[in-house]
């Protein structure tokens, strides 16, 4: 199959990357990226974009399922250029993947606490809330992931982000709850398995993601 990634140069969008060109379920991974990955692989297919508001000339059809994990975090962050990587970008993608093919899977990476009814103070759960609501008013098939803390792992190699510095307090908190923490690489493992096969339902929430079974 072939899928389209986004947020390949971060953290989990990474790991999604190194796994699905490990798959041999999967032929093709088109990386919508800003700046080059630096990487040769024959699945690759690499398309430099610098508007991820505007896929005009991009042909999706022939795409069954898109993992969108390009996201910023709110620290530190200015409100409208968090509102428009958080939200507008993924909107703006999942209507011309939708247009392009209807039956494409939406796998889009929120995270614990998002609220989609924007009552939340915290800007990061009123944004991802609202992304997660209007994307499943656009009707295609969606599946919201709401992954807790992502801790690295020696597949993953360590984060490079801010969250770095939580990893020793995610480790603990994973081990007193599977809602507080799961590890990069089996986050990577169910994205790819529900865009190949879709899941019964389109929220999944930490817990079931760290029990997942793939199929």
């Amino acid at each position: 199959m072939h899928i389209i990634l986004t947020g390949a140069t971060g953290f989990s969008g990474g790991e999604v990357l190194r796994q699905a060109l490990l798959d041999p379920d999967i032929s093709r991974v088109t990386v919508l990226t800003r700046r080059s990955l630096g990487l040769a692989h024959p699945k690759l297919h690499e398309v430099l974009l610098q508007d991820f508001l505007d896929y005009s000339g991009l042909d999706f059809s022939d795409a069954q399922a898109c993992i969108w994990c390009l996201g910023v975090s709110q620290a530190g962050a200015q409100e409208a250029a968090y509102i428009r990587t958080t939200f507008d970008m993924p909107l703006a993608a999942a209507r011309a993947m939708q247009a392009a093919n209807p039956a494409l899977r939406f796998c889009f990476v929120s995270g614990r606490g998002a609220d989609p009814t924007e009552q939340r103070r915290s800007l990061f759960a009123r944004i991802k809330g609202r992304a997660e609501k209007q994307l499943a008013l656009l009707g295609l098939p969606l599946f919201v992931f709401r992954p807790a803390y992502i801790r690295p792992t020696a597949a993953s190699g360590p984060r490079q982000d801010f969250a770095r510095w939580l990893a020793p307090i995610g480790s603990l908190l994973g081990l007193l709850s599977a809602d507080n923490a799961i590890d990069c690489d089996q986050l990577a493992r169910c994205l790819l398995d529900v865009a190949k096969h879709g899941a019964d339902h389109g929220l999944l929430v930490n817990s079931e993601l760290r029990a997942w079974r793939m199929r």
